[in-house]
């Protein structure tokens, strides 16, 4: 049964604010002393109002032009036989020093971005963390070796995190739309890790509850992102790559058939053609499938993937139309 298990963004970006400051706070004394690895030349202050200064030469290290704002240039004179003369443009002016002050972080809860998907019948290594939900239907438009169109429904959690820890994902089915009494429960444990991999084990199907025929499929799957382009938003700038094991529905449809106890090898390729837009090729442990993947709007985390499936004819009697919708949301 088509069904996108997982719906999660695969990129959150964070805003981050700098802020400089600037405290008008200098004194005459904090040059007293001059840096002997600098060339030092004297330097004469007058101000007629406010703090009461006495024109002294005092020493300044040779760099000290570069640490003061700029100066009315017909008030300096510079060279070892002249002085630089500074004089306030208003009365009340004082010199300042700026301030280096901490970065400071903008700690906003991101939104799920509008982001297709990259995987169809396969599962990913991305997942949800806590804070994320997800709503999915999958329809096609005939089961195999029926002619009678078939669909699913679904929701999933997300636990923990998956950047600073892990990440579990849970997933509740429904196979049969018309009754609501047959479906399933799925798990994934996953991590996100450094140079853009990703890792996940899980079972699909692991507790299952009235009629269904896709039997429990444990796996372990891994996913690597490649920058293509600087911005993900250009043409063909990321390309992602997940190949995994399993048991299951990831056997091959002889071994399915014979009932061998065996492993599949599982895959997909999906890159990014345009900012909403992923093309998606897959090999579903038992056939091969092509699809897109789109995020029509841009501020609504809704993402459409049609795809066509059994093109090879490996599996099953013929290619399929199958279709899946999902939605994200915070909280």
């Amino acid at each position: 049964m088509y069904f996108i298990g997982s719906n999660s963004p695969v990129e959150i970006y964070n805003h981050i604010h700098s802020k400089i400051s600037y405290d008008n706070q200098f004194t005459p004394s904090q040059f007293s002393k001059p840096n002997p690895d600098y060339d030092s030349f004297p330097i004469e202050l007058s101000q007629e109002h406010g703090n009461q200064i006495t024109p002294t030469a005092i020493e300044a290290p040779g760099n000290f032009l570069s640490q003061v704002p700029e100066t009315d240039t017909d008030h300096i004179t510079l060279g070892r036989k002249n002085t630089l003369q500074t004089e306030p443009t208003y009365p009340e002016q004082k010199p300042f020093k700026p301030q280096k002050l901490p970065l400071i972080l903008e700690n906003k809860k991101a939104r799920p971005p509008s982001s297709p998907g990259i995987t169809m019948l396969t599962p990913s290594a991305y997942g949800k963390s806590w804070g994320r939900a997800s709503f999915g239907a999958g329809l096609q438009s005939r089961a195999r070796f029926t002619d009678t169109a078939d669909g699913a429904l679904g929701v999933g959690i997300g636990f923990g995190d998956a950047k600073k820890s892990v990440g579990l994902d849970v997933n509740i089915g429904v196979v049969d739309i018309s009754s609501f009494e047959d479906g399933n429960i799925s798990f994934k444990l996953h991590r996100q890790l450094p140079a853009d991999f990703a890792v996940a084990v899980g079972v699909k199907n692991f507790v299952t509850f009235g009629d269904t025929d896709g039997g429990t499929s444990g796996y372990g799957v891994i996913t690597k992102m490649f920058r293509l382009q600087d911005s993900n938003s250009k043409p063909f700038s990321r390309l992602y790559v997940s190949a995994g094991v399993g048991g299951g529905q990831f056997r091959s449809e002889s071994d399915i058939s014979n009932k061998i106890d065996s492993v599949g090898i599982f895959g997909s390729v999906a890159l990014k053609i345009a900012q909403p837009v992923n093309a998606i090729v897959e090999w579903s442990g038992q056939d091969l499938a092509l699809g897109l993947s789109v995020a029509p709007f841009k501020k609504i985390p809704l993402v459409i993937t049609p795809g066509i499936s059994d093109i090879t004819g490996n599996a099953g009697d013929g290619t399929r139309f199958i279709l899946g919708i999902g939605y994200s949301i915070s909280f």
